[in-house]
């Protein structure tokens, strides 16, 4: 078997496309897919500031090479920086940082570390064993204060765009568990290109330049591109029931018997929200910032029932003072 492109023996089938490719436009079939998506959804243009989320894992080193190359092509371009969020979780977390440390002195980027102790009050392994009183679990404390940190940094750099690393398996599962919790708001809330406009500039708009790259790609990827992979897993996933992870399996399981499953999830996403948007375009009475409260503690928005964000609210419950 050869790659298409070329005489050289393929290393890789791609089943969505029939696709053969050698190593070398393996990877530039990656690099273009990125490109195309930032320039389909206007992700960011060269005079933009640009910040990437890292954690060290094989999706954000990716998007941060990429969204480098791309920057790098245009001299008027501000220098690309990078955020690592530290939840200080041991064993786990030392080993991503010294990856990204690693790749940005290559590279040659900025790299700026937040830790949850500093900027939350306690670090996660110290939040852990009061989550079975409060009925959550440890994804949910993650996700909440690694988005807000990140914001928070991402406005002190004066980040015109925030780039995130979600990856197309990403996408499609975040897209099925908001159906399965019936929760239209936070469809639209988080659409695949990750887009958000905010006429009062509290959150920095985020882009998803590898909405269209499956996870198992990403990861051929890094090991043709000599990019270092973590290989220790979160001991927190393991734990708790995560819906998430369910809804992973239940894809892949779909996935090997129809390849284009992630991809007509995401197509259904977005028609989901284009129809959704007509509607209220449609009604001149919708505005969707007319019931936004602010939290009384950092001023935040937040729900028109509450007076706290969900991040005070949890540093409240969980007795995590600076």
């Amino acid at each position: 078997m050869k790659c298409q492109y070329c005489s050289k023996p393929a290393v890789y089938h791609r089943k969505i496309s029939n696709e053969t490719v050698c190593k070398e436009h393996f990877c530039t079939t990656i690099e273009n897919k990125i490109r195309k998506t930032v320039r389909k959804y206007n992700m960011f243009s060269p005079t933009e500031k640009i910040v990437v989320g890292v954690s060290g894992g094989k999706d954000s080193l990716v998007l941060l090479y990429n969204v480098m190359k791309l920057q790098q092509r245009y001299h008027q371009s501000p220098p690309i920086e990078a955020i690592l969020i530290d939840e200080g979780i041991e064993g786990y977390r030392y080993e991503s940082t010294e990856i990204a440390k690693q790749m940005c002195r290559i590279w040659n980027v900025k790299l700026h570390i937040v830790k949850f102790k500093e900027n939350f009050g306690k670090s996660l392994d110290e939040i852990i064993p009061k989550l079975p009183n409060l009925k959550i679990n440890a994804c949910t404390i993650c996700g909440t204060v690694r988005r807000h940190l990140l914001n928070k940094k991402a406005k002190s750099l004066q980040a015109d765009k925030l780039a995130i690393g979600h990856n197309l398996d990403d996408q499609t599962e975040t897209f099925l568990q908001n159906i399965v919790r019936n929760d239209l708001k936070r469809i639209l809330q988080h659409p695949p290109n990750g887009n958000i406009t905010d006429p009062d500039s509290f959150f920095i708009p985020r882009v998803k330049p590898l909405m269209q790259v499956p996870e198992a790609e990403i990861s051929r990827y890094c090991y043709y591109m000599d990019i270092p992979i973590q290989t220790t897993p979160c001991p927190y996933v393991e734990k708790f029931f995560i819906l998430r992870k369910e809804i992973q399996n239940f894809i892949n399981a779909l996935e090997d018997q129809s390849a284009e499953i992630k991809y007509n999830l995401l197509k259904m996403n977005e028609k989901i929200i284009d129809h959704t948007k007509i509607e209220i375009d449609q009604d001149t009475s919708f505005d969707p910032h007319d019931h936004r409260n602010f939290c009384i503690k950092c001023k935040s928005p937040c729900g028109e029932k509450r007076k706290l964000c969900y991040f005070c609210e949890l540093k409240e419950s969980l007795n995590c003072n600076i």
